[in-house]
């Protein structure tokens, strides 16, 4: 397995063991401590085309090597929304750590409810209005996405979800990312948005999903399924092929396999296809490309206008962080950066999940609704519950009020 490339740094002081901001990749996580400096912009068009926003960063960086950091880095999260503020920092220490070292068993976690913000029936009405969408106008593919909110009876600790996460998903771009005062974005995404290691590029776009099965041969099934889907294809081909169209015009050349091909996660089959690419500029970086990527149909849709319109219409809830993407860059603009899926977002002893389904003409408001219950598995794992059906019955005996 490579190791991830990040840049070196001091060790926080104190033996501190829960960093500010946490980003697990290819075994590895980078653990940031302390803000040296914020960088909370909206990362739209406007910030990147006048060059402004690009120019305050390299401002930042020089200061922070005039301090004696070789490489410092940019680390953070971007809201769904381009239009809202980024929390994006430069911390005061960095450090690496073997994932396999900080992982560990979920704590025991005293349940108290789960409640759904948007209920089934209105998500399975949402789903086909948007059908009916793509008989009226030019709309291809929209994403819904729907909460799920879940009650403790103590504050729950976003180091200890990080460390549980890292065990259950070991494969996954795991992370903790501090969004606003008292609030924590946490998740185990499956997709890389874009990854900049000197020249190369690699993106790592998913869409079209069943859930994994415990037999083997149920398994085998569903991946030959998935595969075989018209539906699964086409929704998964709008998003390969609007990840082409956003960085051809950075590489040469940039390599596409002709066929989507199946990843695993503990609770999903996806189609996934993975592009890499060499940089005609190697100056680009990866907060810029991951830029002219988000948001992908894979988290909006396409056209991605239209899309957005449906989503702010159809969702009935504000996104916010779910969406967005996570990760880090270098001073060199080399970085990593992944969907903010698979996430929940921490306050106290609240904990709000997210989960959605890529709608096209051929979807079922049904299949659709189940497939986010599927993927909100990912999350509810920690705590034992053995659905994303909210009733007292799916609360462990040991969790439950």
């Amino acid at each position: 397995m490579d190791v991830l490339p990040l840049p070196a740094g001091e060790r926080p002081p104190g033996g501190r063991s829960d960093p500010d901001f946490a980003f697990a990749s290819r075994g590895r996580v980078l653990k940031a401590y302390g803000v040296d400096e914020r960088l909370d912009v909206a990362l739209d068009d406007r910030s990147f085309a006048d060059g402004r926003w690009e120019e305050a960063l390299d401002r930042a960086f020089r200061r922070r090597k005039a301090q004696g950091v070789e490489n410092p880095i940019l680390v953070g999260a971007v809201p769904f929304d381009g239009r809202q503020h980024a929390r994006l920092f430069i911390p005061e220490h960095c450090d690496c750590e073997d994932a396999g070292r900080m992982a560990a068993d979920p704590d025991p976690v005293a349940l108290t409810a789960l409640d759904e913000t948007v209920g089934r029936n209105a998500f399975e009405a949402a789903v086909a209005q948007a059908i009916d969408l793509f008989r009226d106008t030019a709309l291809k593919k929209v994403v819904l996405s729907r909460p799920l909110d879940v009650e403790a009876r103590e504050p729950f600790a976003p180091g200890r979800l990080l460390r549980a996460l890292l065990r259950q998903n070991p494969g996954a771009h795991v992370f903790a990312a501090p969004v606003a005062y008292g609030q924590t974005l946490v998740g185990a995404s499956p997709e890389l948005l874009i990854r900049k290691t000197g020249r190369t590029v690699v993106s790592n776009p998913l869409a079209g999903s069943a859930p994994r099965s415990p037999s083997a041969t149920v398994e085998r099934q569903r991946t030959a399924a998935l595969l075989a889907s018209a539906k699964d294809r086409t929704e998964h081909r709008y998003v390969v092929d609007a990840v082409r169209a956003a960085l051809a015009p950075h590489c040469n050349p940039l390599s596409v396999p002709d066929a989507p091909s199946v990843i695993r996660t503990p609770t999903m089959l996806h189609l996934s296809t993975e592009l890499t690419g060499e940089l005609a500029d190697p100056a680009v970086s990866s907060l810029r490309l991951a830029h002219a990527l988000h948001p992908t149909p894979a988290i909006c849709g396409t056209p991605t206008g239209l899309a957005r319109d449906a989503i702010e219409r159809l969702e009935g809830y504000a996104r916010n962080w779910y969406g967005g993407m996570v990760g880090w860059m270098d001073s060199r603009g080399n970085g990593e950066w992944a969907l903010s899926i698979r996430c929940g977002l921490v306050q106290g002893r609240h904990l709000r999940l997210y989960a959605g389904a890529g709608i096209v003409a051929e979807s079922d408001p049904a299949a659709e609704w189940e497939e986010t219950a599927a993927k909100l598995t990912t999350m509810l794992n920690l705590f034992g519950v053995a659905s994303a059906r909210p009733s007292n019955t799916d609360l462990p005996v040991e969790l439950a009020s």
